[in-house]
């Protein structure tokens, strides 16, 4: 095997070990985000504002302001409408 392709198979094993990296510091991020909604109490601001928003736009048109307010995924955006409908 040339030295090369031994090389290339090396930087893709580093590159997956980085990406396995990133997506556990991702997961550790989002569990500490819904952590600290929940304990600073703006979790029940985003549920007020979408009680407020689903009287008068769709569940669809709820999530999608959530989102852009607030930044949220669209799992997340869910889960609030769904609890408050």
């Amino acid at each position: 095997m040339p030295w090369s392709e031994i090389r290339s198979i090396i930087i893709m094993l580093l590159l997956l070990g980085w990406c396995v990296s990133l997506m556990r510091q991702k997961s550790a991020l989002k569990r500490e985000n819904a952590r600290l909604l929940e304990k600073t109490g703006e979790y029940g601001d985003m549920k007020n504002e979408a009680k407020e928003i689903l009287k008068n736009l769709s569940e669809v048109k709820t999530v999608k302001s959530l989102r852009e307010k607030y930044g949220l995924s669209l799992i997340d955006a869910k889960k609030i409408v769904d609890s408050v409908k």
